[in-house]
């Protein structure tokens, strides 16, 4: 796959997935949220209802108790001409206690304790289900006032109820008998033996309740409390069941209450005050699994909700529409009542928003997406181009051809690597040219060493009983240091050795020319102070002023074994004594063309039988190992006379193994040369 290709399938992936991902996820976040908000309203509606489903129970709870005090015993007296006026009288106070309530209640029954048989109110009698069967031993007798339509009491057009349905029975029956007199049907003589017996258990008796008094009425006390609490849940109203509460006149139980309410309106009344500005649903389930709402049309909507599986529908085997995506229900069971109440919210239309923003939002990221890809088409087709020009010149570069040159005008990165490419070729072909050069003058700085080597004696120099042997060791391919001897015509040897200062090729065409200079003129000029006054003015006048050289210029007298010497600022060279003793040779003037004008003095020293000298560079002492240590000339002078001592041959290259072995791994940082002469029987 091309490389544009690549960055064109790229570009798609990381925008168009990254960008639908996005989308995906501020939907998915905004739904949440959404329904977390509605359920969070949801839940505080809900509870509304269960609060006004709670106030609507204490409410009516407490109008029950109030009419619970209307003078119900009034009813139960006998027949007298106000029965008619007391009975509508009743009806109305009871109606204006209950009063908004009223609507609440289906009917009330009232049955007295001891109902007295009022003949002459009128009767109506009850259904087979609503009458008791009567016994031989109690014939019950009733009253019955029906407020569903036109009352039944003579006097009807005087009471008008505000119920529109409902009904008022008044159950009237003979009291239980009360329980039989202490004694009763028990014959007189029993009774008077018995008595005395009797009057000292029941003293005994007395006297063991007694001691529980105190201790029953502190008890009582709790109890009474406990009982008080129980009893307001008792009075708070249920739905499902009527409401029960006993009637009483100056303390005295007259009979009890039933109030029959409709569960259904009071659930209506309570949905119908919910608020509904979002189109919420409000419902309540009962006990039975009837579904309430305050509009009926509302109820097949709630029935097609999926609610909870808690929640027990009675709706037969009616098709349920899955209907959550676009709903959110909310239930909350009021644990008094044990009626469900919950919200349904319609969220659907703001749904179809969110997903309307989401897909609006993602197309317009799209088009963002496709105009950019556009502009990115003809970029990346200029990348490319630029790219297949830079490999082209690197093939061409590898194939040898260095003036291979790219070109490419952008200033970018791409343009960036052309510059580098182009200033990469110009230096390799620098670089090339350069190598040729060098590869030129290593050749020639090879020949400048073979010449070096072929101006410095190659071989020992045997004359008598006098014996010359040196070895230079160049530091580069060529160095500043030289040694030269050769016989002069009256059979004298000269000897020299020198140091030029730098190394490399200045130094050794500079030693060339001084070792040429000094054999072409010693045959000529044997006194070597004036030869070298001479040379110091000569190499002052023709070199650079960094230029001058140390030198040791010595002839030795084969006759009398005698030397005389010049030390031009040179070492302190070695004569070696046949008993192990060392004289060294020192300067007697300066270098040659370091300070020009000054005077040098020409020095002599006796050789005799067995006798050495030993010549050498400041390449030797300044030797240097891996800790930087130098070879030193004291170093150098017990091992020059330690091999002299020996008596064999081979001196000079067991010095210059002893000195390599001391420099280890370090390079030689000076040129070295080595010289011997020895004066006796030829060793080697």
């Amino acid at each position: 796959m091309k490389l544009r290709m690549k960055l064109l399938l790229a570009f798609l992936l990381l925008a168009v997935v990254p960008l639908a991902t996005i989308s995906l996820y501020s939907y998915n976040s905004s739904q949440r949220a959404l329904r977390q908000a509605a359920e969070a309203e949801s839940e505080r509606l809900a509870a509304d209802l269960g609060d006004r489903m709670q106030a609507v129970s204490e409410d009516l709870s407490r109008r029950i108790e109030r009419v619970a005090g209307l003078p119900f015993r009034a009813l139960m007296s006998p027949r007298r001409p106000e029965g008619h006026e007391q009975a509508n009288e009743l009806v109305h106070q009871l109606m204006a206690q209950m009063g908004d309530t009223a609507s609440f209640i289906k009917a009330f029954e009232f049955t007295p304790t001891h109902p007295p048989v009022p003949p002459s109110m009128p009767v109506h009698p009850r259904t087979p289900s609503e009458q008791a069967p009567a016994t031989k031993e109690e014939q019950p007798s009733g009253i019955v006032i029906d407020l569903s339509g036109t009352p039944p009491i003579e006097a009807a057009g005087e009471v008008q109820p505000r119920m529109e349905r409902g009904r008022m029975t008044l159950h009237v029956g003979t009291p239980p008998a009360p329980p039989p007199p202490p004694g009763a049907g028990v014959p007189p003589d029993q009774e008077r033996g018995t008595g005395e017996a009797a009057n000292k258990k029941e003293i005994e008796l007395a006297q063991r309740l007694a001691k529980h008094m105190e201790a029953i009425r502190r008890t009582a006390v709790a109890q009474a409390a406990k009982a008080l609490e129980a009893r307001k849940k008792e009075l708070l109203y249920v739905p499902g069941r009527g409401f029960d509460t006993e009637v009483r006149s100056g303390g005295e139980l007259v009979g009890s209450l039933r109030a029959e309410v409709s569960t259904q309106r009071i659930l209506r009344h309570v949905l119908s005050k919910s608020q509904r500005a979002e189109g919420e649903i409000p419902f309540a389930v009962d006990s039975e699994g009837k579904i309430h709402a305050a509009n009926p049309e509302d109820i097949p909507k709630i029935e097609a909700l999926p609610l909870p599986p808690s929640i027990h529908i009675a709706t037969g085997d009616s098709r349920k529409v899955d209907a959550s995506q676009n709903w959110v229900v909310v239930t909350r069971k009021d644990e008094h009542s044990g009626v469900i109440f919950g919200i349904a919210r319609p969220i659907g239309d703001r749904l179809g928003e969110l997903r309307r923003t989401a897909a609006r939002n993602l197309a317009y990221g799209l088009g963002a997406v496709g105009i950019a890809l556009i502009g990115i088409i003809p970029l990346t087709g200029r990348m490319t181009r630029n790219l297949t020009v830079l490999t082209r010149g690197a093939e061409q570069l590898a194939q040898g051809n260095l003036q291979t040159r790219v070109e490419i005008k952008s200033r970018d990165e791409f343009g960036q690597l052309a510059q580098a490419f182009n200033r990469m070729a110009r230096d390799l072909s620098d670089h090339e040219k350069h190598m040729v050069e060098q590869e030129r003058l290593r050749k020639e700085l090879e020949m400048c060493r073979k010449i070096q080597e072929e101006l410095l004696p190659r071989h020992a120099l045997r004359t008598g009983l006098v014996e010359i042997k040196g070895v230079s060791i160049p530091a580069r391919e060529v160095g500043g240091d030289f040694f030269n001897y050769f016989s002069l015509p009256d059979g004298d040897v000269a000897v020299l050795v020198g140091d030029v200062s730098g190394k490399g090729l200045p130094a050794a065409l500079l030693m060339a020319n001084l070792q040429a200079t000094i054999q072409a003129r010693l045959p000529l000029e044997l006194d070597l102070a004036k030869l070298a006054t001479q040379l110091d003015t000569e190499i002052d006048s023709n070199t650079p002023p960094e230029l001058y050289l140390t030198v040791f210029i010595a002839i030795l007298e084969t006759r009398t074994h005698t030397m005389r010497y010049v030390n031009a600022g040179h070492n302190a060279q070695f004569a070696l004594r046949g008993g192990g003793l060392v004289e060294r040779l020192e300067s007697t003037g300066r270098p040659l063309g370091l300070l020009p004008g000054g005077s040098y003095g020409e020095n002599r020293v006796s050789l005799n039988h067995g006798d050495a000298l030993f010549f050498y560079t400041d390449g030797l002492v300044e030797a240097e190992n891996e800790a930087g240590e130098e070879f030193g000339t004291s170093r150098l002078e017990a091992l020059v006379l330690a091999e002299q001592q020996s008596g064999n041959g081979g001196v000079l290259s067991r010095i210059e193994a002893a000195i390599r072995a001391y420099r280890g791994s370090v390079e030689a940082a000076d040129d070295a040369t080595m010289m011997l002469v020895r004066i006796g029987p030829v060793q080697d």
